[in-house]
């Protein structure tokens, strides 16, 4: 090892003065022989040993064999991290270009990641499971990750298209428009980087050219909600959906009312739309806020309780469940919001420019 990470060293110095490119020709045909399984240059690695040591052996005659030993040792971890750090960083930007984040584990770690709320995997990562003495289940899971994300990677360069991935009772801004494309939202209303997607939108006159809907996905973290009226919300919003598909009302939906005064940012005081419903608001508030929204829109009070009453329904269940199975086995994503428009998955808070130039 005391070859190779003598070329990483040449590498570098090479780069800096043109003296030690001699020795870094001699370095890499050592490394291309090690590489294949067969013996290193011996006559560059005592070389170098002798170069290190010369110096210690003047002075120290008897520090030169632990010195030696040290090199070894040094070679040794030099080369390893090389390896282990080279592993992570492919698999990190395999990941980034699959699912817009290098961690899927927490997303959200990974400085490079889209703007954007992360769905944490539940299955631990390699060094999780060995810390735990899990070395079948660490080495099953780490290539069950690497599977995942070569099967992802080709998804994201082919073709789009929103209507394969309908919610069911989807619900458009606006009302649908026969003729337009179709543009697809997978959000969780506590994620404030949705709210900047729907202001995107708006800024952007996105629905003058698209029917715009979306699947309503609350977050969950370790089996629990990651932002805690979320699914209180998406019930709301669920049932409004499935009590106005195909009526009068599904041309102005109550559920985008709902959606736009939450992430209106001056709509609720100074705390801001998510900020109430993920920290300030207790369940009954955010029941009465929506149903004074649903005033507002002109429900009635029986049109209300109407709603009220189908929140808790099986029906609203079983369509919560699809949506979950529609983002986490047809979309794949990890990342909150994701974007379908354009033929293309886009993660993030899609910019207001890359809306305009999508057709």
């Amino acid at each position: 090892m005391v070859c190779i990470a003598a070329f990483i060293v040449l590498l570098f110095l090479s780069a800096v003065s043109a003296k030690y490119r001699k020795l870094l020709k001699r370095g890499w045909y050592c490394v291309t022989r090690r590489v294949t399984f067969r013996p290193c240059d011996s006559t560059f690695r005592e070389e170098v040993k002798t170069a290190l040591l010369a110096p210690l052996a003047l002075k120290h005659p008897k520090a030169v064999k632990p010195a030696s030993i040290a090199i070894e040792v040094s070679a040794w971890t030099m080369v390893l991290s090389l390896i282990i750090s080279a592993y992570i960083v492919l698999h990190g930007g395999l990941n980034l270009i699959a699912f817009g984040t290098c961690n899927r584990q927490n997303p959200e770690a990974c400085s490079l990641a889209a703007e954007a709320c992360g769905i944490p995997t539940e299955t631990p990562n390699f060094w999780q499971s060995l810390t735990r003495g899990d070395i079948v289940g660490a080495v099953r899971n780490e290539g069950s990750a690497w599977a995942d994300t070569f099967r992802a990677v080709p998804n994201r360069f082919r073709n789009w298209d929103a209507t394969n991935y309908l919610p069911e009772f989807p619900s458009y801004r606006g009302g649908y428009t026969e003729g337009k494309p179709l543009a697809l939202e997978v959000i969780d209303p506590g994620c404030g980087y949705c709210a900047q997607l729907s202001r995107n939108i708006a800024e952007a006159d996105f629905t003058d050219t698209h029917n715009v809907t979306y699947v309503v996905y609350p977050i969950m973290r370790d089996g629990h909600l990651q932002f805690r009226n979320s699914e209180l919300f998406a019930q709301y919003l669920t049932a409004i959906k499935i009590l106005e598909h195909d009526t009068d009302r599904a041309s102005d939906p109550a559920d985008w009312f709902l959606l736009d005064q939450l992430f209106d940012e001056e709509r609720i005081g100074r705390a801001g739309g998510q900020l109430w419903l993920n920290e300030l608001a207790s369940p009954d508030e955010v029941k009465d806020q929506i149903q004074q929204w649903l005033t507002e829109h002109g429900y009635s009070a029986e049109e209300i309780a109407a709603v009220v009453d189908k929140t808790s329904s099986p029906e609203v269940a079983s369509a919560l469940a699809s949506n979950r199975d529609i983002v986490e086995n047809s979309i794949r994503t990890v990342t909150i919001p994701t974007f379908i428009g354009g033929g293309d998955m886009r993660f993030g808070a899609v910019s207001v420019e890359d809306l305009r130039g999508m057709k």
